[in-house]
Formats: C-alpha cells, structure tokens, sequence
C-alpha cells in the first residue's frame, strides 16, 4: 500500500552551506507548510490503482519532493536517479 509520509530524513534537509542546499531548504519549508500538496498527489497516485497488489513504491511525498526536484533542477529521469 502506498504511504503518504515517510518521517525519514529528507533529500531537501542538508547541513551545507552551499547555494543549492539553502535553495532546497526553502522548498522543503514550503512543502512542509503546504500539506495539502502530498493530499492531491496521494489521492492522484491511489486513485485507480489496487492498494493490495504490486510492490510497494515511493509515497507521495517523495514523489512530490522528486518531481519538484526533477523540474526545479532541470533534470533528465536519468539524472534524477
């Protein structure tokens, strides 16, 4: 079943001190403020797949966090990954 959240830690929270690092960190506190985001895409995600079958894949959140990242940074899927 796919999951909204993960409480891990974020690709967005870094402890650098370099340009892109506090570029992330703004995104993430905007994300963090907006939860209603992960809403719209956990119910995208789920909305005409079985819960009960298929491996399980990443939660809105990362996928949320991933197309942010993918569009903000300008990068290929290969890149991304």
């Amino acid at each position: 079943m796919r999951q909204k959240i993960n409480p891990q830690m974020s690709l967005f929270t870094s402890v650098t001190s370099k340009p892109i690092a506090k570029e992330l960190q703004q995104i993430s506190k905007v994300l963090d403020e907006t939860p209603e985001l992960v809403e719209i895409v956990y119910k995208d995600l789920t909305r005409t797949v079985r819960s009960d079958t298929g491996r399980e894949g990443m939660n809105a959140e990362q996928v949320l966090r991933c197309a942010i990242l993918k569009q903000y940074r300008q990068l290929s899927y290969e890149e991304l990954s």
